[in-house]
């Protein structure tokens, strides 16, 4: 009865995803965007690589986590999109020794940074795999959020209710994790462009 109430769920999970509108296309005026680590509010560190204990102890791996994924998905799909990204080093610079956990937080620090153009800032509400060997889904909610950090308006934010990106294939958890925040970004991003250089403000 609990498989088949779980399956219900995700049955349901799936229906809502089908019926679900493509995001509403948005012309940013922004060319610059700072991409900040998503703040991860799962309380699990959603690791992708790293994890095992052979990349523990025998073959060393550097730890490598959802996060990590969803920033660097950002980053190239936003690229493809028309808009210049800023180095990621100089993102981390900005925020060393700073907690961000919210829109605001991420704009103070690319402030104090003097970063130039907007900043992405994301959260991970859900992120849950439906098993950890051969996962066929992984259940995933979140949010996104551009800021304009010298007047710390928001110029555009969407949020990914929880329901599942389907993995089928994959054997490991970590190769699902990766497929979902490669989908994830894409729906996130879906429609969004800058706006032309030579249009006036």
């Amino acid at each position: 009865m609990r498989h088949a109430a779980a399956m219900c769920t995700v049955f349901a999970m799936c229906a809502a995803a089908a019926c679900a509108r493509p995001p509403v296309a948005a012309v940013i005026p922004v060319q610059t965007i700072a991409v900040f680590a998503p703040n991860n509010r799962t309380g699990d560190p959603l690791l992708i690589a790293g994890a095992s204990f052979l990349e523990k102890y025998v073959l060393p791996a550097e730890r490598y986590t959802v996060a990590d994924a969803l920033a660097a998905e950002a980053r190239v799909q936003l690229a493809r999109r028309g808009f210049a990204v800023a180095p990621p080093e100089l993102v981390a610079r900005a925020i060393t020794g700073t907690s961000i956990s919210n829109p605001q937080d991420a704009a103070s620090a690319a402030a104090r940074a003097h970063l130039d153009g907007a900043v992405l800032y994301m959260e991970i509400r859900r992120w849950e795999a439906d098993a950890s060997y051969h996962p066929g889904f992984v259940i995933a909610a979140v949010g996104a959020t551009l800021i304009d950090p010298s007047t710390g308006r928001v110029l555009w934010s969407v949020d990914r209710p929880s329901r599942p990106v389907q993995t089928p294939g994959v054997v490991s958890l970590g190769d699902a994790y990766a497929i979902a925040a490669r989908v994830v970004i894409e729906e996130l991003l879906a429609g969004l462009a800058p706006k032309p250089a030579s249009s006036s403000p």
